[in-house]
């Protein structure tokens, strides 16, 4: 008989005023209780205390069996959501997905860089500061942000002298670093990996079609696309699953750049990968997401679902990922 657990759901800390993501991800955490309550196990939602011994205290009283992470930012800064992991892993408490290592790693698009260079793994280069200017396309990203945070049809530009200027203008605006990445003109994927019993699957990938967009807009996912569900970019941007026979061979080199990053990130649990192909058909991975968004319309449930998975399934597989992985440390 399967032993039933008590899961603790360790969402943002608790702050007055909850920013849309925070209050997004308590969401997500109500729906995760539901699915463990469809495994029959107990949860409570906690919310992460940055002070180390009001944690520790929090955890005490708790008493779980497991945590399960959903910290995406502390005090809303994402170039500190590796802290949570820190915490629990010394209470020595079983925590659903990536590790500290593999979040601090992967949250960070410069260091994430060279990793994936040592790797081998083709990525659009970043532009360093003191290089010499140079032309095409570039976007501008958040260091330390996922979620397409602070991305319009306005953060692609032409050369680098300009991705420069609008990178130093945001970093005043969100008090936040931005860098510039060269960008690819092309198709957009995104592939899902979920640990199992046997090691890491890769679960269906989906292509994500623009529709509709005018020849003046770049075909990116940006903020609007992700988060204003009444915007024109929400209702163009179409995730699907019905490949081409084409591009087989496409998708299985994707398949196995996911498996090359999971092991050589040391990820856990669940992530996703982001993937720009290039008019001439080459793989580059964009962004790398440790501890994806669970919710039922985001894209990893998507691709678990049209691997069979369902959600409590889905949650079971990273609860047992997590205990292993207790159990190793």
């Amino acid at each position: 008989m399967k032993q039933k657990l008590h899961i603790v759901i360790l969402v943002p800390e608790l702050r007055e005023v909850a920013a849309d993501d925070d209050l997004a991800t308590l969401s997500t955490a109500h729906e995760v209780a539901k699915h463990y309550a469809a495994l029959g196990y107990s949860t409570a939602i906690e919310h992460f205390e940055f002070d180390p011994a009001t944690f520790q205290a929090t955890m005490k009283t708790a008493k779980a069996d497991c945590v399960f992470n959903l910290v995406e930012s502390v005090y809303a800064r994402s170039r500190l959501i590796h802290l949570p992991p820190v915490y629990l892993e010394e209470l020595r408490l079983p925590y659903t997905g990536c590790d500290a290592q593999a979040i601090f790693m992967t949250n960070d698009k410069v260091l994430a860089k060279r990793i994936l260079r040592i790797l081998g793994v083709p990525s659009p280069v970043l532009f360093e500061r003191g290089a010499s200017l140079a032309g095409g396309q570039w976007i501008v990203k958040a260091r330390h942000e996922h979620a397409s945070f602070g991305i319009t049809q306005e953060n692609v530009v032409d050369g680098s002298a300009a991705a420069c200027d609008l990178a130093d203008r945001l970093t005043r605006q969100h008090d936040i670093e931005w860098v510039m990445e060269s960008y690819v003109d092309g198709r957009e994927f995104n592939s899902s990996i979920i640990e199992t019993p046997s090691g890491p699957k890769v679960l269906p990938i989906a292509e994500i079609e623009f529709r509709e967009y005018a020849s003046g807009m770049h075909k990116i996912v940006d903020y609007k696309a992700k988060w204003d569900s009444q915007s024109f970019e929400s209702t163009n941007t179409i995730r699907h699953y019905d490949h081409a026979a084409r591009d087989s061979r496409l998708i299985e080199a994707m398949s196995d750049l996911s498996l090359k990053v999971w092991d050589g990130f040391g990820l856990g649990g669940w992530a996703r990968l982001d993937f720009r192909v290039s008019k001439d058909g080459a793989p580059y991975v964009v962004d790398i997401n440790a501890n994806p968004d669970l919710s039922l319309d985001a894209g990893f449930m998507a691709a678990a679902d049209q691997a069979g998975i369902g959600p409590p399934a889905a949650i079971d597989l990273m609860t047992s990922a997590a205990l292993r992985a207790a159990q190793a440390r």
